[in-house]
């Protein structure tokens, strides 16, 4: 076989591969979009009754690594890209996702960056981590993800995910665990929008100087104890007495007061940071809070989180480039 005739053969078998890999996302993507919620009785639950194999979270991981690892740490997203909706912390509640796509636009046709907390403390992290990436898989262009501090091998093993796993799959569950585990090892870490919005799931950093330091951070890797890919996904906006950055009580990573906010953006040139990572009783009505006059914005997108009754909300970015917040109130079963 003539050296040109092999790179056709080649060609062909590259092309059969991705119509597999295509058709494969669709109807994962399409059963899981389409399964129906449990019944307890008469009466409908808030999960989803639908069933992903063992198989299906080697191949969606596999596919989701590679996808995570051709983009940047810094994702870079231009003014072609608006509208697009800004996802704080989901944490499991897989039903709440798909009542998000169904208000805001289906992933098809509408732009999502989804900030990190994909798992643990909700019953259907698996369900809720596989849409997503097979969704990023699918359409590379109108979903992104970023890490939060609980795609974290140390963080799921005491918040949930990995009981989660070990109740599906028994003998399997650590497997599966750690499959998804090593694709969360491969996400970015922040993202960038026309230049003058950064979203990330935690915070800024005494480590981080220019937005090209997070370009740095090396992937895959787990999330270390301190550093700037640890601050990224833990640290908080706090008003202390300490001007600038301070010890976190959360026992890792920092707390930064407005000053710290502003000037950051001052530097860098941005209008706004959107972040994730909390929920207090001042956003239990419209779940968002702001900060820094305006600089920052914390954003929290799982309703009713624990039973706590809670407002959550969905940031869309305009083409116009204002700022509008679609908020989402809770459903609460008596």
């Amino acid at each position: 076989m003539s050296e040109i005739e092999t790179n056709i053969v080649d060609q062909e078998e590259e092309t059969d591969d991705e119509t597999a890999r295509i058709d494969y996302l669709i109807g994962f993507v399409g059963r899981l979009l389409a399964a129906p919620l449990k019944k307890k009785g008469k009466k409908e639950t808030p999960v989803v009754d639908v069933k992903i194999t063992t198989d299906d979270i080697r191949i969606l991981t596999m596919y989701a690594s590679l996808s995570f690892k051709n983009q940047s740490s810094l994702l870079k997203i231009d003014e072609e890209s608006l509208p697009i909706h800004i996802v704080g912390d989901l944490h499991g509640q897989f039903h709440d996702l798909r009542l998000l796509f169904s208000r805001c636009g289906h992933p098809s046709q509408t732009n999502y960056i989804f900030l990190g907390d994909y798992v643990d403390r909700g019953l259907q992290g698996i369900e809720t981590s596989c849409l997503l990436m097979a969704l990023q898989c699918l359409y590379p262009k109108n979903i992104f993800m970023v890490r939060g501090n609980h795609e974290d091998y140390n963080t799921t093993l005491t918040y949930g995910f990995y009981d989660e796993c070990l109740m599906k799959y028994a003998k399997y569950g650590e497997i599966v665990w750690l499959s998804i585990i090593s694709a969360f090892n491969h996400l970015p870490f922040a993202a960038l929008i026309f230049g003058r919005i950064l979203c990330m799931h935690g915070g800024i950093s005494p480590n981080l100087k220019s937005l090209a330091d997070i370009d740095k951070i090396v992937r895959p890797t787990m999330i270390p104890a301190y550093g700037l890919a640890c601050d990224l996904v833990w640290s908080d906006p706090e008003n202390t007495q300490n001007p600038g950055f301070s010890l976190s009580s959360r026992g890792i990573s920092f707390s930064f007061d407005d000053s710290a906010i502003q000037d950051f953006c001052q530097k860098n040139g941005l209008d706004l940071i959107i972040r994730a990572h909390q929920i207090s009783s001042d956003m239990y009505r419209g779940g968002h809070k702001f900060h820094a006059g305006g600089n920052m914005v914390t954003i929290f997108s799982a309703p009713n989180y624990l039973n706590m009754g809670n407002d959550s909300c969905v940031v869309r970015v305009e083409k116009s480039k204002l700022v509008r917040f679609i908020v989402f109130r809770p459903t609460i079963s008596k």
